[in-house]
């Protein structure tokens, strides 16, 4: 005589599966962390910005200091030089100045 008695065994696994809350709670910290990681980005530019501005100001400034110390300096030792020299001297100060200038105004926007 014989049963047809059967034993089935499932395996299942559940290790490593995200239970439908798990997700909604990531999906939630996800959102919730998206308006902190957006203003900390815009904080980093507005740094990275005045950084930036900083810097191109202060060579500016130097590129400025440079033409005014050598233009002093010319001047210091060129004290019988003609008109022509001493126009053609202050042209070129003047177009580094405007030169400087131009580029600090842009800065300013």
């Amino acid at each position: 005589m014989t049963t047809r008695t059967s034993n089935r065994i499932r395996i299942t696994s559940d290790k490593g599966c995200l239970s439908e809350e798990e997700i909604e709670r990531m999906i939630w910290e996800a959102e919730m962390y998206k308006a902190e990681d957006g203003a900390a980005a815009a904080r980093i530019q507005s740094k990275n910005d005045l950084e930036s501005y900083a810097y191109d100001l202060r060579n500016s400034i130097e590129k400025l200091d440079i033409a005014v110390n050598e233009t002093i300096s010319w001047l210091d030792g060129s004290q019988e030089a003609s008109k022509e020299e001493y126009d053609g001297q202050k042209r070129e100060l003047r177009a580094t100045v405007n030169a400087i200038m131009q580029k600090l105004s842009g800065l300013a926007d």
